[in-house]
């Protein structure tokens, strides 16, 4: 049986995996940790047997990566979609962030793809041999972050004397804030609809062109 990813297109994957990768959001969304998931959990969760989950993965570690990365694809692919339909930097950066505040499973979703690729427990290091092995580094919402600032300076509205890479770690964590403000409201007392002005007018400041 062909070795599965997680970054097969929807209609590629066995019913029964779904089931699987649904169950790892749905416990992901009860606030459970994902790196002291049990198998039988997920299989509980999902509705099937245990023995089942190993006629497609190996390992616990091979069923919640390949989770979050389809469901990190998945989310990409609504994003770009709803993005083409809309103008300019600041435009896109807006509806991300509605996104986000609407959408739980994928805020959630993201905040776990994001604390994994830097973590070092078994669930994380296998999530960045996944990427690096499907020579995915630059996947999963990374790219489209990239083309939106691309897209950005050609057309004037982000500045060009900055580089790419510092206006990535900017507009990320920039959203990484935004969705701890929602996770953690009681942390800085501030409400998302406070705080979206302020994330669009602090990327202006910093990083627009000045008209």
């Amino acid at each position: 049986m062909k070795k599965i990813t997680g970054f097969e297109p929807k209609e590629e994957i066995p019913e029964k995996v779904l089931l699987l990768y649904r169950g790892v959001m749905e416990l992901v969304l009860e606030g459970v940790d994902v790196r002291t998931l049990k198998v039988s959990d997920i299989t509980c969760k999902a509705g099937i047997g245990k023995g089942t989950a190993y006629d497609y993965f190996d390992t616990r570690e091979e069923i919640i990566v390949s989770a979050i990365l389809h469901f990190m694809v998945c989310i990409q692919e609504e994003a770009e979609t709803q993005l083409a339909r809309r103008t300019g930097f600041f435009e896109r950066m807006e509806y991300l962030l509605e996104l986000l505040e609407e959408k739980m499973a994928e805020r959630e979703c993201f905040l776990h793809f994001i604390h994994l690729l830097t973590d070092t427990s078994i669930c994380g290091l296998k999530l960045q041999e996944r990427i690096r092995e499907a020579g995915q580094e630059d996947y999963t919402l990374v790219s489209m972050l990239k083309n939106m600032i691309r897209e950005g300076v050609e057309n004037g509205e982000l500045r060009a004397d900055i580089p790419e890479g510092y206006l990535c770690y900017t507009v990320g964590s920039q959203l990484v804030c935004f969705m701890a403000s929602i996770s953690f409201p009681e942390i800085g007392r501030i409400t998302v609809q406070e705080l979206k002005p302020y994330i669009l007018s602090q990327l202006r400041e910093s990083c627009g062109c000045k008209t």
